[in-house]
């Protein structure tokens, strides 16, 4: 019986974003922007990104599905035109890079961005913020990627804040890859649906699960879908991998600087879920303390990581081999 190893995991934006939606004018909302920033700065993503890539090599998932996978920019405002944008840190390289370093490398696939704004922190500058999910494949683990696709749901949500017409919409989508795994094929699903609203989070919900069913065989769906096990609702035949969960299984609750000392985990909220697939052994990941970071101790993600080890039950058919979206390039050939 074929087996692989999934995990989903969210990177965290890395910086609590609930100060912009709180503000009461616009000079409390360029505060709060300043305290955004700030709090990028703390929480330290490439030294994050190291963390990350310890786990992931010691685990050495298949498929990893991403969330908030971030970049992060500034752009200088001159006489009230802005000047060319600066990349202040982008995860996903950066990420790619870990992981080539340590010697486990990964490709990047279906990069579809959920969200994306900017806003002033000054009369000088504005702050840009992109989220995306992706798709990781580890390069050696023998899956063949066949096709890929991507959608943003149908149903949205605007997030209003404290000032009277300004609101912040929020994006959410799903990105999917249809692999080999040796001769059998996998659909293998990513998403992150909506936080604020359980309506429109039922909805994307709803809307993922049709999207990606419609293929006899095995299917893959992991990701945040923001909800504990109780309200998430799993339709069947869909199965919760936590059926052969080890431990409490909680993924959510680290402080949003990541500096807590002791582990604020305190909700599940991120899952795999199954259709054509058997769960042997489901785990979380980056929740104990040596999973921090050096040298400043920070908790790799505000979530944890899950993984699950699976045994494929139904095999489809699938289509043709599709390019790599973005992979570490090698490097350069010394001079001779």
């Amino acid at each position: 019986m074929p087996q692989i190893r999934v995990a989903t995991y969210n990177l965290y934006l890395g910086a609590d974003l609930s100060p912009l939606f709180g503000a009461a004018d616009t000079d409390g909302l360029a505060d709060a922007v300043a305290r955004v920033r700030a709090q990028l700065d703390a929480t330290r993503f490439e030294e994050r990104a190291s963390a990350v890539a310890r786990l992931l090599a010691r685990e050495r998932p298949d498929l990893v599905g991403l969330q908030e996978v971030s970049r992060w920019t500034s752009v200088p405002v001159v006489d009230g035109s802005s000047g060319p944008e600066q990349v202040t840190v982008d995860f996903l390289p950066t990420l790619l890079g870990a992981l080539d370093d340590i010697g486990c490398p990964y490709d990047a696939h279906v990069v579809n961005e959920n969200f994306a704004g900017a806003l002033p922190v000054s009369d000088d500058e504005w702050v840009g913020l992109v989220g995306a999910n992706v798709t990781l494949v580890r390069r050696d683990a023998g899956v063949e990627v066949v096709a890929e696709a991507t959608a943003t749901y149908a149903t949205g949500y605007d997030v209003v804040t404290g000032i009277d017409g300004v609101t912040f919409p929020v994006a959410r989508s799903w990105g999917r890859v249809d692999v080999r795994v040796g001769a059998v094929p996998l659909r293998f699903v990513n998403t992150h649906t909506e936080a604020y609203d359980a309506h429109t989070r039922d909805a994307q919900r709803d809307e993922c699960l049709a999207a990606n069913g419609d293929v006899d065989g095995a299917v893959v769906v992991v990701g945040d879908f923001n909800t504990t096990p109780d309200l998430v609702g799993v339709p069947a035949p869909w199965v919760d991998a936590w059926v052969a969960g080890e431990g409490d299984g909680f993924t959510f609750g680290q402080d949003g600087d990541l500096a807590n000392a002791d582990s604020g985990m305190r909700e599940r909220i991120d899952y795999v879920w199954l259709r054509g697939a058997d769960p042997r052994r489901t785990r979380t990941l980056g929740d104990r303390p040596a999973d921090r970071t050096v040298p400043h101790r920070l908790w790799p993600s505000d979530h944890a990581a899950v993984v699950s080890d699976l045994h494929l039950t139904d095999y489809p058919s699938v289509g043709r081999v599709v390019r790599v979206i973005w992979q570490v390039p090698a490097a350069p050939e010394p001079a001779k």
